[in-house]
């Protein structure tokens, strides 16, 4: 339950409000806007954010936290398209540090993205110490290899595919080659799961968030639009996500806090090389109204 009054004296009646209060903390009573009840309030903030009087006073918003927007300085249109489809996954990093601030001013950033209910569940790991990104590639790469032997046993496929159902056991088969290809490629001095990019940051979310995997994605992609913004480079990694979910003590060697769970690997730093042109992409299918 939260705190909220309306100035009457400042209210304007425009009535935005209620008809933005999914949870109907507000009504009409008159020629006055009542809080009706506050305790269906999920803490969305419409309220406070549309009203044109300031005349909202919500504990949880105070008006002093709560900025005016200026939308002149908002990019038009045809800059925002711009910049989508100027960011590109980059997997070749300079030997260059990223300060500190950078990665908090980023992980800022990534806090306005929508999430599900409004619960803003998601917080992060930083790694910047480049001996322990790279034991933490080493553990992974060393599940992946273990992985591989395990799905070249035809004992362990049958035990698999009773278990875990054909589709998995298929999927697993499919990935003994590329499991195979990342150890051979470690052996031989790369790093194949972090590129040797110099900060990473894993996303993580309760671990009973339904929608968690879709709060993390959207907080990321925060993320990787504005670094591009401050001429950084990112990359998202998800064999490491694999072989989280494989390996309970890499999951350990993460530190990850109690009841909370990886969701999304991203790593960060100054690009060796510039991308000069946009390439092409798929044009969706679009059905209007489909039967």
């Amino acid at each position: 339950m939260s705190d909220i009054v309306i100035n009457q004296e400042t209210c304007t009646r425009c009535g935005a409000c209620v008809a933005l209060c999914t949870g109907h903390v507000f009504e009409t009573v008159g020629e006055r806007i009542e809080v009706a009840a506050p305790a269906e309030c999920w803490l969305c903030g419409h309220c406070v954010a549309v009203c044109p009087a300031d005349a909202i006073e919500h504990a949880k918003y105070p008006l002093d936290e709560c900025p005016p927007l200026d939308t002149t300085a908002l990019p038009p249109f045809d800059g925002l398209v711009g910049a989508l489809r100027e960011r590109r996954s980059l997997r070749i990093f300079r030997d260059r540090p990223v300060p500190r601030q950078i990665v908090r001013d980023l992980v800022d950033v990534a806090r306005w993205s929508p999430s599900a209910g409004n619960g803003q569940p998601v917080d992060w790991l930083a790694f910047d110490d480049p001996a322990h990104i790279a034991a933490l590639s080493a553990q992974a790469v060393g599940v992946f290899a273990r992985t591989a032997r395990l799905l070249r046993n035809p004992l362990a496929r049958l035990y698999l595919s009773l278990t875990r159902g054909a589709d998995e056991a298929k999927a697993g088969r499919e990935s003994v080659d590329s499991f195979e290809r990342l150890a051979q490629r470690h052996a031989q001095g790369e790093d194949p799961i972090f590129l040797r990019a110099p900060v990473l940051l894993i996303a993580h979310i309760p671990d009973g968030a339904y929608f968690g995997r879709d709060d993390a994605v959207y907080a990321v992609y925060n993320l990787m639009l504005a670094a591009q913004r401050l001429g950084l480079g990112t990359c998202q990694i998800g064999y490491f996500l694999i072989a989280l979910d494989l390996n309970r003590k890499l999951r350990s060697a993460l530190g990850l806090p109690q009841g909370r769970r990886a969701e999304v690997a991203l790593v960060l730093g100054y690009p060796q090389y510039r991308f000069r042109r946009v390439l092409p992409r798929r044009r969706p299918n679009l059905v209007w109204n489909a039967q």
